[in-house]
């Protein structure tokens, strides 16, 4: 294995914080998504609890990408 040369380790930085940062824009909009559900989500769920039904997740990898 050769070394990077020092144009080569600046491009992969570059490279590296756009992968970061882009990563972190959909992480924090993930975050205000699970916000916005959850909550909701798991009232549901312990509301069904209390009166002696357990819900169960039913989702698939097509209920989040879309598709058939």
């Amino acid at each position: 294995m050769r070394k990077k040369t020092p144009a080569e380790l600046e491009k992969f930085k570059v490279a590296k914080a756009a992968r970061t940062i882009i990563r972190l824009k959909h992480s924090l909009a993930a975050d205000e998504e699970i916000n916005a559900i959850l909550p909701d989500t798991l009232a549901e769920f312990d509301a069904a609890l209390a009166k002696g039904e357990l819900k169960e997740v039913k989702a698939s990898l097509s209920d989040v990408l879309g598709g058939e």
